[in-house]
């Protein structure tokens, strides 16, 4: 346990005062100065005389020395230490003030910003003397992983007038106002301290993934086939991948059309109660308030829920997907957002489209890709009706940063000219019941797409007389590096 008492007898100056506000861990501006009429002949002043400690200091509990820079990790507890001295004798400096800024990012280094004042002095973040700071600028505590900096509520103390037990104070000194200690005399016996402790706390992040299934399915899938009436059951899984617990955690969902939600079929399972509770029916409106989420598995919860698929659904509205996509959210901040597919399987459907994209010699719904490399598309075009189809049209569109490669369309392997990329498309002509026909593009990724993973959705419609038009999608996500960086030498 850190000992205050064996630290701060080898620091020979110590005083402070009174407090007023309460806490708030915010990054804040530098305060502003105010000019008051001077109490005395003399004007004080801060931190300047030679043996004048560094301004702020810190320690780990289980360390017995200040430094600065502080190496902490995951669950320390440090340890902040502000010195203040008004070195001119026969001065008082009124409504002395300390503040301390605590960054509220996450972060593997963080800078403690500090500021003294009072009525007759600007504000000061350093001990100065002969023009050279003592020690560094403010306070660093360094972590070797991503975490964040949280201020202990009730850890300020104050050790005035050589005091080697530390008076409890109010939570004000990383404040807006900071924390107002009264009057301080000029000589090193009214030097004084204020600590508190900052805790080291980690980083949540939550990720969440859905799936679905027909109710009485023995697994769960991310995508299935369905027909109009059926009733589809709905899986999310919400976990803190982090190692912080996450707090104030909600999640909402968004149906899609020709899906409607059952109500009261909503439940949420945790550890703490395996056969699931039942939620109010506020998933698809306001959203659904979840529990604290502690970090891995043990603290995984999963909600699931029953919706039915339109009856009434048109024909030229089957043979698609229905995508569902529901978003997950701390502090009312998104963290992330998963989806599940229903493919609508009507009996009497008369126009179907499939839309793949070419990933290691198979057709998938999703690949990667790079900038300059070329991705092959392919549309499936079926009659599933039982009477012919006329005027049987197809399209393309193709997305930003891919650039349909000239002479590459084909249907059923017949080169087709180059309209499938246009509003017109290809006439496929007539089609009888059962026919399918298969077209084939290509394009290049090009232009400059933003780094780190970025989708590329591309469409493909289809259309007939008396047929509305149809549409499915496969998507390339296309990887973009930062430059490298020169090796310096």
């Amino acid at each position: 346990m850190f000992k205050f008492k064996k630290m701060l007898r080898n620091l020979k100056r110590i005083a402070l005062g009174t407090v007023a506000i309460a806490a708030v861990a915010l990054a804040f501006t530098a305060p502003k100065f105010v000019a008051k009429e001077a109490k005395s002949a003399a004007t004080p002043q801060f931190n300047f005389l030679q043996g004048d400690y560094e301004m702020l200091r810190g320690a780990k509990t289980t360390d017995s020395t200040w430094t600065d820079p502080v190496n902490a990790n995951i669950g320390d507890k440090v340890a902040v230490l502000f010195y203040y001295h008004n070195g001119m004798v026969d001065t008082t400096a009124h409504h002395t003030t300390l503040r301390v800024d605590i960054p509220v990012d996450n972060g593997t280094s963080f800078k403690l910003t500090d500021y003294l004042w009072s009525d007759e002095t600007q504000p000061i973040s350093d001990t100065i003397v002969n023009g050279q700071i003592v020690g560094k600028s403010g306070l660093t505590i360094n972590l070797p992983s991503t975490g964040r900096l949280e201020y202990v509520a009730g850890s300020s103390k104050w050790y005035p007038n050589n005091a080697t037990v530390g008076q409890t104070i109010p939570d004000a000194i990383n404040s807006v106002s900071g924390l107002q200690i009264g009057d301080v005399n000029g000589c090193w016996s009214y030097a004084g301290f204020v600590s508190f402790l900052v805790e080291v706390k980690g980083q949540a992040n939550l990720v969440m993934d859905k799936t679905v299934a027909h109710p009485g399915d023995a697994t769960w899938q991310q995508e299935i086939t369905a027909s109009a009436g059926d009733e589809v059951a709905y899986h999310l899984g919400i976990r803190n991948d982090g190692n912080d617990t996450a707090k104030l955690v909600s999640v909402k969902d968004l149906l899609p059309d020709h899906m409607t939600y059952e109500a009261g079929t909503t439940y949420l399972y945790t550890k703490s109660n395996p056969a699931g509770i039942k939620l109010a029916d506020s998933l698809f409106s306001t959203g659904l308030s979840l529990p604290d989420l502690v970090s891995g598995d043990n603290g995984t919860e999963y909600i699931t829920y029953k919706t039915k698929i339109d009856t009434q659904i048109a024909n030229n509205n089957c043979g698609f997907y229905l995508n569902n996509v529901a978003k997950v959210y701390m502090n009312n901040v998104e963290q992330d957002q998963a989806q599940a597919k229903v493919m609508v399987r009507c009996e009497s459907r008369i126009l179907a489209i499939t839309k793949n994209v070419k990933s290691n010699g198979a057709w998938v719904k999703e690949s990667q890709a790079k900038l300059g490399d070329q991705i092959d598309y392919k549309i499936t075009v079926t009659n599933t009706g039982n009477t012919a189809l006329t005027n049987v049209s197809v399209r393309d569109a193709l997305p930003v940063f891919v650039k349909y490669i000239a002479d590459s369309a084909k249907v059923d392997g017949v080169a087709a000219g180059d309209s499938i990329a246009t509003s017109n498309g290809i006439n496929l002509g007539t089609m009888q019941p059962g026919q399918s026909k298969v077209i084939t593009l290509s394009g290049t990724v090009c232009g400059c797409p933003p780094i780190g993973g970025y989708p590329l959705v591309n469409t493909g419609y289809a259309k007939a007389d008396s047929v509305t038009e149809i549409w499915d999608s496969a998507t390339t996500t296309v990887n973009v590096d930062l430059p490298t960086l020169p090796v310096t030498k």
